[in-house]
């Protein structure tokens, strides 16, 4: 049963999650420029599995390989990091990780259409954050790192999230072993584009950014990441957990300016401010009715 309590440790959860997040696009961004994009994502998941097959084993559980989970590792880790990676190599991480930000749109109506119901407050708050992220990819003028093909790539990103919220949340079970077996599966169906790659780039430059890049995101964003991502959502529920992704952006912007030394346009500003305020909004109609 989803209490207050379990809410209020899931919404820590969710905030950590996203604040790593967040900043794994400067990360991603950077790693990108020296390792192919599936590449990048086959290491930094096999980092990730190393860590945490040895934590799974504490929990005296088999590996299942469950069809919701097959097609977790599919949405979440395969298909998502193809689009977001090589989306990465033609936008802003800013841009990106606003964009990706309409993953809880797409999820309420794939959510509500499911299940046949509809909230009027969830709607507004969703249009509005809409808004926000049509701002961003519309605002008259991309940033100089931006272009169309990155920002189409990052919104396939939203378009997976969605998928793998949906089975990570039918796999009704967030232990470390359903985490390993998410990334088991992504990691399966990364290793043709991977080795395709490998193959056709000509250098690989292995760097230090690089090396740093795949440590951060192999142990925060994949590890520690996913297994804190899985118990919020099974915490909160599929739906008001992917609410969180809005606040990715504003990490992720915060880290851009300062590493990076990206400048936002007024568009940008607008709307991340619209992003903020949708979600808020949303999240403040879940409380209420789990309190009423």
């Amino acid at each position: 049963m989803r209490t207050f309590r379990s809410r209020a440790v899931a919404t820590v959860f969710l905030a950590t999650t996203s604040v790593m997040w967040g900043i794994s696009y400067l990360f991603t961004k950077v790693a990108v420029q020296s390792l192919p994009p599936m590449v990048l994502a086959l290491l930094r998941f096999v980092l990730a599995i190393l860590i945490l097959f040895p934590l799974s084993m504490k929990e005296h559980k088999k590996l299942i390989f469950r069809f919701s989970t097959m097609m977790a590792g599919v949405f979440g880790v395969t298909l998502y990091f193809l689009f977001e990676n090589y989306g990465l190599k033609y936008t802003s991480p800013s841009d990106a990780s606003i964009i990706v930000s309409s993953a809880p749109i797409l999820t309420l109506i794939f959510y509500d259409v499911l299940h046949r119901k509809f909230d009027f407050l969830e709607y507004a708050g969703t249009i509005v954050a809409f808004i926000g992220v049509a701002l961003i990819i519309y605002g008259g003028k991309f940033t100089e790192s931006s272009s169309i093909v990155g920002n189409l790539l990052a919104f396939g990103a939203a378009i997976s999230w969605t998928g793998y919220t949906f089975f990570f949340d039918r796999a009704n079970d967030s232990s470390l072993t359903a985490n390993v077996e998410v990334m088991l599966w992504g990691i399966l169906f990364i290793l043709p584009f991977a080795v395709f790659e490998i193959f056709t780039t000509e250098r690989i430059n292995i760097s230090l950014q690089a090396i740093t890049g795949v440590l951060y995101l192999g142990i925060f964003a994949s590890a520690l990441g996913y297994f804190l991502w899985g118990k919020g959502i099974h915490m909160w529920g599929g739906k008001a957990a992917t609410l969180w992704v809005y606040t990715i952006p504003i990490f992720t912007i915060l880290g851009d300016v300062f590493v990076l030394h990206y400048k936002p346009g007024l568009h940008f500003i607008l709307g991340a401010t619209a992003v903020a305020t949708g979600m808020f909004t949303v999240i403040l109609r879940h409380t209420w009715t789990l309190r009423g």
